[in-house]
């Protein structure tokens, strides 16, 4: 289904976008990890001396996981019921009631948790500015693509769910 929105400039296929641009931020994720392990044994900085960070990156790495897992059914289970006519809404199920992106906030930790675990200095930068970068630029399209396609319950949803923690 194509949808135009010349007003904003916007052509976009709704079957599929969000997916493809939540892909591409996680991809900048995955990136960022990979490439500060590979910084760290050239520039060999430690930024913990202490093993309760390998404690707390792996409690945000469990955390993450259950949090990511919990996401993904949650959404998966919402779009069966609004599918079947159920519910008018699929969005406010699970975390989604508190957060508008509990899944991308999650693999934040999860990257962030496996930076501490191995102690790794660019891992913790290159996270942060992933972080920075996909919220300013895949996140905002993602809900541009949102509102387009599902409306004012969508945007309804948006003032009442925030988007950061």
């Amino acid at each position: 289904m194509e949808h135009n929105d010349k007003k904003k400039g916007i052509n976009y296929n709704m079957n599929g976008i969000t997916h493809f641009i939540l892909l591409n931020s996680y991809l900048v994720f995955f990136f960022a990890f990979i490439i500060g392990a590979f910084l760290d044994p050239i520039f060999k900085i430690t930024i913990f001396s202490n093993h309760i960070y390998k404690d707390v990156g792996f409690a945000m790495i469990i955390l993450a996981t259950i949090i990511i897992y919990w996401s993904q059914k949650s959404s998966k289970d919402s779009i069966k019921k609004y599918n079947k006519g159920l519910i008018e809404s699929f969005f406010e199920f699970g975390p989604y009631k508190y957060l508008r992106n509990p899944t991308h906030l999650s693999l934040f930790f999860l990257t962030f948790g496996f930076s501490l675990v191995i102690n790794s200095f660019f891992g913790v930068v290159l996270n942060i500015v992933a972080y920075i970068i996909t919220r300013l630029f895949f996140l905002k399209k993602q809900e541009r693509v949102l509102s387009v396609k599902h409306g004012q319950v969508y945007d309804e949803y948006k003032k009442r769910v925030k988007n950061w923690l």
